[in-house]
């Protein structure tokens, strides 16, 4: 799926939080910047005209995704925000226009095809129709948007790909430069014995019957105690921590594997374990640690040291990666060209 059309995708998602009835109250209202009308038509592009229904999907997009990260566009800011929304969409149909002055065509197949991979990541239809309704969007005017998504991704592939060029010598100072990016953190090659213990019960509208689900579930976590006592003195006994796991682990997915959980670092664990796994020495075990899916008895087996990956692992990782940043500063600039020598009228 190319990557424009995936943060279609993303951001259709993202509106399925928003509440029924601001998706009502946003339809309802006539699109104005500072409390100012917007004309039907906000630009024109080579005669082509941009329609004001555009801007506002757009600006709508944009307001909300600002809220989400702490920021509200306050109403003065709002045709200077409208205005930089609307130079992407002039880049856009610039872009448009000179792949099919190139003879580019996208197929309806190549169409439908994205429009289903974005339509199955819902649940269902309706679902699907409601998030696109939250952007002031339907079908036809998604496939638009994909079509001109896949215009643009062959444009750059045919115009400015073949001349991208990425030497040894780049890749291997951006290597040296970014070495933090290339280091493997220590690892910890973790086992444990697990056993689970219940939730607080849910509310429940009958008191008896939450004084009987409470009663059952405080029983049920004294016996996971005294299960993971007992098979802690068992292994400070002396017996072999894989064989407890085996005989006494309630996680299925380690325990025929003699507890082993895998090579951890803090991050990638429960915090109760990932504090407990650090303090622990190449083969010790720990006291009991709670978390909260049970008690678990750790055990580290080793300490893997941080590691750096090779230049020769990594060289065609980086050389991706600086051709695609160099084909779209490549790209920018190109389009650029295109504004430059374009008919553009702003009427907003």
């Amino acid at each position: 799926m190319p990557p424009k059309t995936l943060m279609t995708l993303l951001l259709l998602t993202l509106f399925l939080c928003l509440p029924q009835v601001l998706l009502a109250e946003e339809q309802a209202q006539p699109f104005t910047l500072n409390a100012k009308p917007v004309p039907d038509i906000v630009a024109k592009v080579n005669g082509v005209a941009l329609k004001a229904e555009i801007l506002e999907r757009e600006f709508f997009a944009f307001r909300f995704q600002s809220q989400r990260m702490g920021k509200e566009i306050k109403l003065n800011e709002e045709p200077a925000v409208a205005r930089e929304i609307l130079k992407q969409m002039v880049a856009r149909e610039l872009v448009v226009q000179k792949a099919e002055s190139l003879g580019i065509k996208i197929t309806q197949e190549k169409i439908d095809l994205q429009l289903k991979n974005v339509e199955d990541q819902f649940p269902s239809r309706d679902t699907f129709i409601t998030a696109l309704a939250f952007q002031h969007m339907s079908i036809e005017s998604l496939k638009e948007k994909i079509h001109r998504t896949l215009l643009e991704d062959e444009l750059m592939r045919r115009e400015i790909a073949p001349d991208v060029k990425v030497g040894d010598e780049k890749i291997k100072e951006y290597y040296d430069k970014n070495l933090e990016r290339f280091t493997k953190p220590v690892l910890y090659r973790l086992s444990h014995i697990h056993i689970t213990t219940q939730p607080p019960a849910q509310k429940l509208d009958d008191p008896a019957s939450q004084k009987k689900a409470e009663r059952l579930i405080k029983a049920m976590n004294a016996d996971a105690k005294d299960k993971i006592n007992a098979v802690l003195k068992k292994l400070q006994a002396g017996d072999n921590f894989a064989d407890l796991a085996k005989h006494f682990s309630e996680d299925k997915a380690s325990k025929d594997k003699g507890g082993f959980l895998g090579e951890l670092h803090p991050g990638s664990t429960l915090p109760e374990i990932s504090k407990a796994m650090l303090k622990l020495k190449e083969g010790e075990s720990s006291s009991i640690v709670q978390s909260s899916l049970g008690y678990h008895i750790l055990k580290l087996d080793e300490i893997i040291p941080s590691q750096l990956i090779p230049f020769a692992d990594t060289k065609v990782d980086i050389m991706n990666h600086l051709l695609k940043v160099e084909t779209q500063t490549l790209f920018t600039t190109y389009v650029e060209e295109l504004g430059k020598k374009a008919n553009i009228q702003v009427l907003i």
